[in-house]
């Protein structure tokens, strides 16, 4: 969905809350949808402590509480950056099954790029060349990926489901699975591709070391 209409519950300066969204709210390293919300610009979106999603205007907008508005997301800037989501989940996958990395200390996805932190205790440019050629050998076997909410239950029996430190879980209302199908499975809040064949070939452009064994990856996906 790229384009809705909605009711504003709640209104303070240049911040709304409507009754229905269908913009991201910054989450695990992902950034917020930007857009417009009745013709003025959305610069943010996040999740206040009671859960409302609040959209955060470029200027203050005269509405009322219950007044019908039109919003919609800057789709470009959005599947870009569901790009390069999906392209985190396949450099995950090949970083665990390839290179023994379970855990993940850390992820930042921008418009035009993503970095990544795990641990591993050498991550050379000969090793980066071959966790980059894997994850492009996945990107072209046109794996779907699907997404759908589980049970706390079916989480913990699955405890590899979970990639990053548990605290990150802390804040999920329900748990959300994103399925590489055939590949790879996690939990995850954000927005992806339907398909790996959508993210496009991606290359590893940066390697840094961040400690002893943490080490950091920044990733493009190319144009498309």
């Amino acid at each position: 969905m790229k384009e809705f209409d909605s009711s504003v519950t709640f209104i303070d300066r240049n911040e709304v809350v409507l009754d229905q969204t269908c913009f991201f709210a910054s989450s695990g390293g992902q950034p917020s949808d930007t857009g417009s919300i009745g013709g003025v610009r959305v610069l943010d979106v996040k999740r206040a402590a009671n859960k409302d999603i609040v959209h955060v205007l470029e200027t203050e907008k005269d509405v009322k509480v219950g007044q019908l508005l039109s919003g919609k997301i800057d789709w470009d800037r959005r599947y870009k950056i569901m790009r390069l989501h999906s392209a985190c989940h396949v450099m995950s996958g090949v970083l665990q099954k390839s290179f023994n990395v379970r855990k993940h200390t850390g992820i930042q996805i921008h418009e035009d790029k993503a970095r990544m932190d795990f641990d591993i205790e050498k991550l050379d440019q000969a090793i980066a060349q071959a966790i980059e050629n894997e994850a492009n050998r996945v990107v072209e076997s046109h794996h779907d990926i699907t997404a759908r909410v589980l049970t706390w239950e079916e989480v913990n029996r699955n405890p590899d489901l979970k990639t990053v430190s548990e605290d990150r879980y802390e804040k999920f209302d329900v748990p959300r699975l994103i399925d590489i199908v055939g590949f790879d499975r996690q939990l995850d809040g954000g927005t992806h591709v339907l398909n790996t064949k959508e993210i496009g070939k991606i290359k590893i452009v940066g390697r840094e070391n961040k400690g002893k064994n943490n080490k950091r990856i920044t990733l493009v996906v190319d144009n498309q």
